[in-house]
């Protein structure tokens, strides 16, 4: 027996039951701004998708004098092109409008709750070697995950509000560990 006293097991709030670890606690938890952001990298789909847009009208116009089908061709061409223009705007406001953001004493947890996916939680434990990184915008964002080796983004908390207060906070659950200290499992569900 140790004469360390035990610490009192503080209540697990509702709905959080076999996915915090036992003594985590939840220090914050918040909701992407929602709406459609227009972003500089977008570009690259939309310029060369007005061009086919363009071409596919012009292609309609023509071809509904000659033959439906052909007229039909350019309606896909045209509706295919849409989707690459939209898509990079709408899909990220459609993902982030279904966003969850939670911060523990020891990790950051995004849920998700998309249609076609379901309902899935990610977690990145924030620890003194996790990369912090600060991006300014309207709202703040802050990113945490690691870096991907795709065109994906990493994952962070995008857009908070209270971004300057969160970003605060995971800073000082780095500090608070010790270099000798162990990262804190990654209990994913």
């Amino acid at each position: 027996m140790s004469d360390v006293p035990a610490i009192p097991a503080i209540p697990v709030p509702p709905g959080w039951q076999g996915i915090l670890d036992e003594g985590e606690q939840i220090l914050w938890q918040g909701q992407p701004a929602k709406g459609i952001r227009f972003e500089a990298p977008d570009l690259r789909h939309i310029v060369p998708a007005i061009f086919i847009i363009c071409f596919g009208l012009f292609w309609m116009s023509l071809a509904v004098q000659a033959n439906l089908f052909m007229a039909a061709f350019g309606l896909f061409v045209v509706s295919s092109a849409l989707w690459q223009t939209l898509g990079p705007i709408v899909r990220p406001a459609f993902i982030r409008a279904r966003s969850f953001y939670t911060l523990t004493d020891r990790r950051a947890i995004i849920a998700t709750d998309l249609p076609y996916q379901g309902r899935r939680l990610t977690s990145y434990p924030i620890d003194r070697a996790t990369p912090l990184e600060y991006l300014a915008s309207d709202p703040p964002s802050i990113l945490f995950g690691p870096p991907t080796g795709d065109k994906r983004p990493r994952a962070g908390f995008n857009y908070i509000a209270d971004a300057d207060q969160v970003m605060a906070m995971m800073r000082k659950i780095q500090r608070s560990q010790t270099p000798d200290q162990p990262a804190p499992e990654d209990a994913q569900p």
